[in-house]
């Protein structure tokens, strides 16, 4: 049986990815609308990428008989003032990312 603070911490990981693949998505519509073509394709890629990441997290948890909570996922902005802040946003949206899952991480030892 999953320890329950890394439980918690794997449910909370797995909701993430699955708000990041909504924040992809939404920054793909709009480099979409605005004519940036190979961004939009870019972020579509940067989506399926974080729905894998949050399957793994899935598959990880079930496997080890723990319980998946799927939760209530934020809407993603949908606007932004120039590609430039897209790309800002997105930096600053992996780091949090990757602070996240090494949080994870100090649970787990």
């Amino acid at each position: 049986m999953i320890n329950q603070n890394v439980l918690k911490a794997l449910n909370t990981q797995l909701n993430m990815e699955f708000y990041s693949a909504y924040l992809y998505l939404s920054m793909s519509n709009f480099f979409s609308k605005h004519g940036f073509i190979g961004f939009s394709k870019w972020m579509l890629e940067q989506a399926r990428e974080e729905k894998e990441h949050a399957m793994d997290f899935f598959n990880y948890i079930k496997n080890r008989n723990g319980d998946v909570e799927l939760l209530n996922i934020s809407a993603p902005p949908a606007i932004w003032n120039s590609a430039k802040d897209v790309f800002e946003e997105s930096l600053v949206h992996e780091k949090n990312v990757t602070t996240a899952i090494h949080s994870i991480a100090k649970i787990a030892q």
